[in-house]
C-alpha cells in the first residue's frame, strides 16, 4: 500500500481533515520565549503532536523546526508533557512524504473514536504491569 493510500484511509478511518500517522521524530518548537527540545509523536497534513517537557500554553505561535524545514503553527491544545500544533498551512504530501517519510508506523490513525471511552483522557486508560 504506498504513503498516500495509507493517508486517505487513515484520514477515512478517524473521521479528521487528514490521516494523522504516529512518528518518532526529534524536533524543535521556536517561540519568542525560546527553544525547546521535543520529539514528533504524530503528523498530518494540518498538524502534530510534539512531547516535550513544560509546552507552550494553548494559544502561542511559533516555529516547528525540523532539520531546514521551518513550519509556522499555533498550539491549539496543551498538557503536562505534550501540545497539539496546528500548521498555518497545510503542509502537503511532498512535505508529509519529506518529514514522515520511513518513519511512519502504522497504516491507520493513531486513535478511533470506538476505542476511546467517553469523559477519559486516553493517557487513564492505560495501565501498567509490574
Amino acid at each position: 500500500m504506498s504513503f498516500l493510500e495509507k493517508r486517505q484511509q487513515a484520514a477515512h478511518s478517524d473521521q479528521r481533515r487528514s490521516g494523522r500517522f504516529a512518528v518518532e521524530i526529534p524536533a524543535t518548537f521556536r517561540t519568542t520565549s525560546g527553544e525547546r527540545a521535543c520529539r514528533m509523536a504524530n503528523i498530518s497534513d494540518n498538524g502534530a503532536k510534539l512531547e516535550t517537557d513544560n509546552p507552550p500554553a494553548t494559544g502561542v505561535s511559533g516555529m516547528l523546526l525540523l532539520g531546514s524545514e521551518e513550519i509556522y503553527c499555533t498550539v491549539i491544545w496543551s498538557n503536562d508533557n505534550a501540545c497539539g500544533i496546528e500548521f498555518e498551512r497545510s503542509i502537503g504530501e511532498h512535505a508529509l512524504v519529506q518529514i514522515a517519510g520511513e518513519q511512519v508506523r502504522n497504516t491507520g490513525p493513531v486513535a478511533q473514536a470506538c476505542n476511546i471511552q467517553m469523559g477519559r483522557k486516553r493517557g487513564r486508560l492505560v495501565t501498567h504491569h509490574s
